[in-house]
């Protein structure tokens, strides 16, 4: 939750106005009334727009403070593939002079973490997850940790990422926690122990699906690993391919450089 001065009083401003708004559907029926006027409907209208006072207070918080910044990660880093971009307007808002609430949620700091890592800044990446973890609620802290656990795995840093992975398969998990589980057991970590058949099935089944569609990042990360996954069983024609595609559509990312090495290096190989 990010809120500035001018968002407050943009919320603010918004409840006035429903308040004036029922204030007026109040008198108009207490003036109908008096002179004998039907005006039941005047006075349900009145009360009906004060009982959404709370709630446009509650939605413009969410609006003005996660939503435009979670739209905006997923625009900037997953679609137009300019994490730095993001970045950039991430710290600017959280540097900002006249920010008077500054509660990273992890929605927001998902999008950080995805970005710094698809620039292959490793330390701030894990410096976003461990804020991620300290901030989740005792719910969500499973979650935050299968998130690490899948980083590690992709940093090649096996052992601690296979003792987070257990210690948190070891808890409760909720659906959505099963799920992120199962994706990182059959890619990120199938990858990490070289059970290349199971992540070779996971990375085209993924990149095949239409619902939900795969964003143009998760397209290019998919066509990275599975570049990587050929060109270690020697496939470099494939991999030549894979790797083509992440040149070609890496926008901004690191992925973009390393795909392009690959690629030389498959083709003077």
């Amino acid at each position: 939750m990010f809120l500035t001065k001018k968002s407050l009083w943009k919320i603010l401003i918004m409840a006035i106005c429903y308040i004036a708004l029922g204030s007026v559907f109040i008198a108009l029926a207490m003036v109908f009334t008096y002179l004998q006027i039907e005006a039941t409907m005047l006075f349900v209208l009145g009360i009906v727009v004060y009982l959404l006072c709370p709630l446009i207070v509650l939605w413009g918080k969410y609006a003005e403070g996660e939503g435009k910044w979670i739209h905006l990660g997923n625009k900037l880093v997953r679609n137009e593939l300019k994490p730095a971009e993001f970045l950039r307007q991430y710290y600017a808002l959280r540097n900002a002079p006249d920010l008077v609430i500054n509660k990273p949620k992890m929605d927001i700091l998902g999008l950080v973490i995805v970005a710094y890592d698809v620039l292959d800044d490793r330390e701030n990446c894990l410096s976003a997850v461990e804020e991620m973890i300290a901030v989740a609620g005792e719910k969500k802290k499973a979650f935050a940790k299968l998130i690490k656990a899948s980083i590690l795995f992709s940093y090649g840093r096996n052992e601690e990422a296979e003792a987070l992975f257990s210690e948190v398969q070891g808890t409760k998990l909720s659906f959505q926690c099963q799920a992120l589980a199962d994706a990182i057991w059959k890619g990120e970590r199938a990858i990490a122990m070289g059970d290349d058949k199971t992540a070779e099935l996971h990375l085209l089944k993924s990149l095949s699906q239409t619902f939900p569609k795969p964003n143009n990042l998760l397209r290019v990360t998919i066509h990275f690993e599975l570049g990587e996954l050929y060109e270690r069983q020697q496939n470099r024609e494939k991999a030549m391919e894979y790797y083509q595609y992440c040149v070609q559509h890496g926008g901004e990312t690191a992925i973009k450089e390393s795909a392009r090495l690959a690629w030389e290096r498959c083709c003077n190989g």
